[in-house]
């Protein structure tokens, strides 16, 4: 007999607080652009964000829990990635008023507005969507594994040493602290006053220190990739 699938997504009340707390953060970002970048970055740089936060309140979140199958599918927009049960590491939901799935690599998939917010919670009483979904995805994924150790195991090996060998992570950082770096530099006062001044010294500061620490760990992340690499081939 075939177990019917389960399935979450998010519910009214979690998209209605997303798009609330995405529209605070647009205007805190109009709002930096207008006083502390150039004004020619203002229009092209609003532009994009309004498409991403229009993207991010339209776009699709579910996660579909197949027993027969023995894999999770998680849905965010028009992508899918299904993922065996073995390769489960952790589930928790409400922790960040939403939900996360931890999957073997270290690859997390996140579905919540808001990073810790408890008393938020609380507060507004939203129910989530995801309620139930930690217990049962916890429990198909012990009894996946307790039911093949030996393909759980291979699985779960084989998943972070292709993670340790990617070098795509470790370029992708690289070119995240470039562009970093170029933003802090970009960072130019649109108004005279103390106030503005101060907001634009501390963000030269923030992304001057999150583009080198940002190159320092790209860095670090090709390093040992190719170590890794160049190990494996030896051994090889």
């Amino acid at each position: 007999m075939r177990v019917s699938a389960e399935s979450w997504k998010p519910s009214g009340g979690l998209k209605a607080a997303a798009m609330a707390s995405g529209l605070v953060k647009l205007g805190l970002f109009y709002l930096m652009m207008r006083f502390c970048f150039p004004r020619v970055f203002l229009v092209p740089a609003m532009v994009i964000a309004g498409v991403l936060y229009a993207a991010t309140c339209l776009a699709r979140f579910r996660v579909l829990l197949d027993r027969a199958g023995s894999a999770v599918a998680i849905t965010i927009g028009w992508w899918t990635k299904r993922v065996p049960l073995t390769r489960i590491e952790r589930v928790e939901e409400v922790l960040r008023f939403g939900a996360e799935i931890e999957i073997a690599g270290g690859v997390t998939f996140t579905f919540s507005p808001f990073r810790k917010r408890r008393r938020l919670a609380r507060l507004l009483k939203i129910r989530t969507g995801f309620e139930g979904m930690e217990l049962a995805i916890t429990q198909a994924a012990a009894a996946a594994c307790a039911a093949d150790p030996g393909r759980a195991a291979a699985t779960k090996s084989a998943a972070g040493a292709a993670q340790s060998r990617r070098t795509i992570p470790g370029a992708c950082v690289v070119g995240c602290g470039v562009v970093l770096l170029a933003v802090a530099v970009a960072v130019q006062p649109q108004a005279d006053g103390w106030l503005v001044h101060c907001v634009a010294v501390l963000l030269q500061i923030f992304y001057g220190t999150g583009g080198v620490a940002a190159l320092l760990s790209g860095a670090w992340m090709l390093h040992s990739a190719l170590r890794d690499r160049r190990t494996a081939g030896q051994q090889g």
